[in-house]
């Protein structure tokens, strides 16, 4: 089956190892899938994608990508399913090749504008790749350089011998998708606006949550994932993340069913729309204001977020805001702990985090420039080792003369 029914996208679809075709999969079943849902972006959107894609294979020269990496699947062809075990896409100049076991035809046909989607078994997926990859060497030329991102946990190791036993030459491409997806379209950008509106319906939820008698950790979580998916489209990356008192002094620490203690409590999470994310941190604080050592740590994260939106800027590289960031907050104290990330890129993202992408830094030893349409995440985050931590942060894009916050409200400490 294959080509564009009723206006809608119709794949050719093929099993692979000589299995005979399930009896469900059907024109009629498989149109009635392709209408039920469709991708996060018109089709338009994903050409331009492969456009792009294909010409920096052509610079390198490639003659295809083999993308494990499940975001940037998603991105290249709007695929995505729960299923994690390895469903990558070919992309050769002039089509595209989606890999994935039988039970994912149907989210394949949901979801995805990729030109061939080939199915095996779903045991057979599992086992290995030697079905998908063998296909693959069958429509590249012998000798043919296959950009294969090595970088990330998603690409099986064995992948490479595999590819080497076909007689293609595996390229490391140097994040050759992931690159481009630092720099957001316009289409992308209002998805993480309208994430960004999810993510404070999590900030009012939880500071509500903190003020019931008897609040703990986890209340306080459950009452942002509700508000954070009772009218989503798709599930956060991460989180939320919840430490209370002498908890959010240690880093990662998240909701243990702890009640609230009086002083600070660390929230981070991020709203969502089609997986792309916006992440926050707040601190909500209880019984009075903070002491001494509270304040300290909620000026340090107010002065990086604040240096940070200030100074970052079209052609600015990231170096020079990391170094002005650190200039501001001057030497810290001796107890306090933070890890001199002033941001990292986030929208669209895939579990395990958010930060899934080129490793593109605001850090003093990144020189490169920033690009209008980059979103990052400043994680203001300091802590008094092992007693207690403030976060704040916000999620922004850079523009050509500066920044524009996208999360909303202040990145400030909330008392209740």
């Amino acid at each position: 089956m294959g080509g564009v029914e009723h206006g809608v996208h119709s794949p050719d679809v093929t099993g692979l190892g000589g299995a005979p075709p399930p009896s469900w999969l059907t024109e009629r079943s498989a149109e009635a899938i392709r209408a039920a849902e469709g991708p996060a972006f018109e089709a338009a959107e994903y050409e331009a994608r492969l456009s792009g894609l294909r010409a920096r294979m052509s610079r390198l020269p490639l003659d295809a990508m083999l993308v494990f990496r499940p975001s940037s699947v998603e991105y290249l062809c709007g695929f995505h399913t729960a299923e994690t075990a390895p469903q990558p896409l070919l992309v050769t100049q002039s089509d595209t090749h989606l890999y994935i076991p039988d039970l994912e035809v149907g989210r394949a046909l949901a979801s995805s504008l990729a030109g061939n989607i080939h199915y095996c078994g779903y045991a057979d997926a599992l086992r290995g790749l030697e079905l998908f990859l063998q296909h693959a060497a069958s429509v590249l030329p012998a000798r043919a350089r296959v950009g294969v991102e090595t970088g990330h946990p998603s690409t099986p190791p064995r992948a490479l011998d595999i590819l080497g036993g076909h007689g293609l030459v595996a390229v490391e491409p140097g994040y050759l998708v992931e690159r481009a997806r630092l720099v957001l379209s316009a289409a992308e950008l209002r998805r993480v606006e309208e994430a960004a509106v999810v993510t404070q319906r999590g900030v009012d939820a939880g500071v509500a949550a903190a003020r019931v008698p008897g609040a703990t950790d986890s209340s306080v979580a459950a009452a942002i994932a509700a508000a954070l998916y009772t009218e989503a489209d798709s599930p956060s990356a991460w989180g939320p993340v919840v430490a209370t008192g002498q908890r959010g002094g240690i880093p990662h620490s998240s909701w243990v069913g702890r009640q609230l203690g009086s002083g600070p409590t660390f929230m981070e999470f991020a709203g969502t729309r089609s997986r792309y994310h916006a992440p926050v941190m707040r601190t909500v604080v209880r019984d009075g204001p903070l002491g001494a050592a509270g304040r300290r740590l909620a000026e340090l994260a107010r002065t990086a977020v604040a240096a940070v939106l200030e100074t970052a800027a079209e052609g600015v590289t990231a170096a020079h805001v990391a170094t002005e960031a650190a200039k501001a907050l001057g030497r810290l104290p001796g107890d306090v702990m933070f890890h001199q990330l002033f941001g990292y890129p986030v929208g669209l993202a895939h579990k395990p985090h958010w930060m899934d992408g080129a490793p593109f830094y605001i850090t003093p030893d990144n020189h490169e420039p920033l690009v209008s349409g980059m979103v990052f995440h400043i994680p203001g985050s300091f802590r008094s080792f092992g007693d207690s931590g403030v976060g704040l942060s916000q999620t922004f894009v850079v523009e050509r003369h500066g920044t524009r916050t996208l999360t909303h409200g202040a990145a400030d400490t909330i008392e209740i």
